[in-house]
C-alpha cells in the first residue's frame, strides 16, 4: 500500500477550512493566437480556440483550455527517449525527488498542450520552506523536475493552448505569493497584473488569498477566479463570503461578481461550456461551495441558482463533459451526473468526497480525496456504475487534479498527499 502521514491528513482536514489547499506582448498573449487559423477536430471531439486560433483533435479528442479541459496543438512534440516508463493499468510515481510528500501535498497539474512532455506540478504544506512547497516543472514528462519561480503555494496553473509561455496560476491559502499571477515565460517568473493588484484600492477586497481558476474554452484571455477567504472587512456580506472575479483580458481589469449571502469562501469555480457539444456559452458557470451546495448562473453572474445541496470536497472540485455531453462534478459527499448542463444533477458515486472526475474519451476516472482506495472507472456515456481500476494498487489519498495527453496516451494524476502518478492507457 502507497502510504502518508494521516496525521497530516487529519490536520489537513482540520485546518484546510482556515488553509490547504524574449520580448514578449501581452496583449497578444492574452488575445490567443494570430489571424487565419482554424479549428477542427474528428468525431466527437471538444475543440475550442482563441481568436484564430489552430487546435486539432483527433476521434474522442478534447481540445480546450478551460477548466478540466485537455487542450492539444496540430503537431505536438514526441516524448523524448528519457520519459518515464509506463505501464498500461498501472500507476507509476513521477513525483520530484526530494519533496517529502505526506507532509507536502499536490493540488494541482498542468499539461502543456503543445509539448506533451512539459508537465506543472503545484505542491503545498504547512511548512512552506521545510517541505519545498512550490511549482515544480518537468519538461522530460515528469523524469526530472525544477522548482521554478517564486510561488510557494500555487493551486492551479493553466496554459496558454496558442502560447506555451503564457501562464496563468493561482496561489493561496498561506506563503507570500498569494494571488492570481501571469508568467510570460513559462513559468520561470510570475507575476500579479497591475488590474489584479489594483482591485484592493479600487474594489475594497481582500484578494490575495485566491482559491480556483477557470479558463473560457473558447477564449484564454476570459478568465474566472475565486477565493479562499472572505473578500475583506468593510461590509457585512464580505466579512463573511466571497465572489467570483472575472476578467476578460488576462487579468488585466476585472469585473466583480459580489457572493451571496451564505456562500462562505473556498469556492471552485467552473465554466459550463462545451463548444463541441453545443453546451452552455462563456455566460454560463457553476460555483461550488464548501457548505451551501452548487450555485449555476447562466449570464455571467448576474443571478444565481442553486442546483445542488452537495457543495464540493474540501480543497477544490472539477466538472468534466464526457463524448456524449454528460457532464460530471466531483463532490464533498459523491460525485454529480448531469444531462441537462447542470441544472439538475443525481449522485452517482459511493458516499465519500471526491475533488476529481476526469476522463479519457472511453472511460471515466475518479477516486476518493481520501482512502485507502483503488481509482473507480466507468464508461463514457453512462456514468453510474463504477468498477475498481487495479484494486490491488491502492492509495491513502485520491486525485485533486487530473489531466490526459492525449498524443501518447497518459493519464497524470495529482494524489494529495502522494505526489503525481502517471499510468500509460490501452492502445
Amino acid at each position: 500500500m502507497i502510504k502518508m502521514h494521516r496525521e497530516t491528513l487529519a490536520c489537513c482536514v482540520a485546518l484546510l477550512a482556515v488553509g490547504c489547499s524574449g520580448d514578449h506582448d501581452p496583449a497578444a498573449a492574452a488575445n490567443g493566437a494570430g489571424t487565419g487559423g482554424t479549428v477542427s477536430a474528428g468525431t466527437g471531439g471538444v475543440v475550442s480556440a482563441g481568436t484564430g486560433g489552430t487546435l486539432t483533435a483527433g476521434t474522442g479528442g478534447d481540445v480546450s483550455a478551460g477548466t478540466g479541459g485537455v487542450a492539444s496543438c496540430d503537431d505536438p512534440r514526441p516524448l523524448p527517449h528519457g520519459a518515464p516508463a509506463l505501464t498500461v493499468g498501472t500507476w507509476t510515481n513521477i513525483s520530484p525527488t526530494g519533496v517529502p510528500f505526506g507532509d507536502a501535498f499536490t493540488q494541482g497539474v498542468a499539461l502543456d498542450p503543445c509539448d506533451p512532455a512539459t508537465l506543472y506540478l503545484t505542491v503545498c504544506s504547512f511548512d512552506v520552506v521545510g517541505n519545498k512547497a512550490g511549482l515544480y516543472k518537468s519538461t522530460d514528462a515528469g523524469a526530472t523536475w525544477e522548482r521554478t519561480s517564486s510561488l510557494d503555494e500555487p493551486i492551479r496553473i493553466r496554459v496558454d493552448p496558442n502560447d506555451s509561455n503564457h501562464v496563468y496560476a493561482v496561489d493561496g491559502v498561506r506563503g507570500d505569493s498569494q494571488g492570481f499571477s501571469v508568467s510570460f515565460d513559462g513559468g520561470q517568473t510570475f507575476a500579479h497584473p497591475q488590474g489584479f493588484t489594483d482591485l484592493k484600492d479600487s474594489a475594497g477586497i481582500f484578494q490575495w488569498d485566491t482559491y480556483d481558476l477557470a479558463v473560457d474554452p473558447s477564449d484564454f484571455a476570459h478568465v474566472l477566479v475565486s477565493h479562499h477567504s472572505a473578500w475583506g472587512w468593510t461590509d457585512t456580506k464580505w466579512d463573511t463570503n466571497s465572489g467570483v472575479l472575472e476578467s476578460k483580458d488576462g487579468g488585466e481589469s476585472w469585473i466583480v461578481h459580489e457572493p451571496q449571502d451564505g456562500w462562505g469562501s473556498g469556492h471552485a469555480i467552473n465554466f459550463l461550456y462545451s463548444p463541441a457539444h453545443g453546451l452552455g456559452d462563456s455566460d454560463t458557470w457553476l460555483l461550488g461551495t464548501q457548505g451551501a451546495g452548487m450555485f449555476r448562473t447562466n449570464n455571467a453572474g448576474k443571478t444565481w441558482t442553486k442546483v445542488a445541496d452537495i457543495g464540493i470536497q474540501h480543497g477544490g472540485g472539477s466538472v468534466y463533459y464526457d463524448k456524449t455531453g454528460i457532464l460530471y462534478a466531483s463532490g464533498a459527499t459523491t460525485n454529480l451526473r448531469s444531462t441537462d448542463n447542470g441544472l439538475t444533477w443525481t449522485q452517482v458515486s459511493e458516499p465519500k468526497g471526491y475533488n476529481a472526475v476526469f476522463g479519457d474519451g472511453q472511460l471515466l476516472y475518479t477516486a476518493p480525496g481520501f482512502g485507502p482506495t483503488s481509482f473507480f472507472t466507468s464508461q463514457e456515456g453512462e456514468g453510474e456504475t463504477w468498477t475498481a481500476l487495479n484494486p490491488s494498487q491502492q492509495f491513502d489519498s485520491g486525485p485533486f487534479e487530473m489531466t490526459l495527453d492525449r498524443t501518447n496516451g497518459i493519464l497524470y494524476s495529482a494524489n494529495w498527499g502522494e505526489g503525481l502518478f502517471a499510468m500509460k492507457l490501452a492502445p
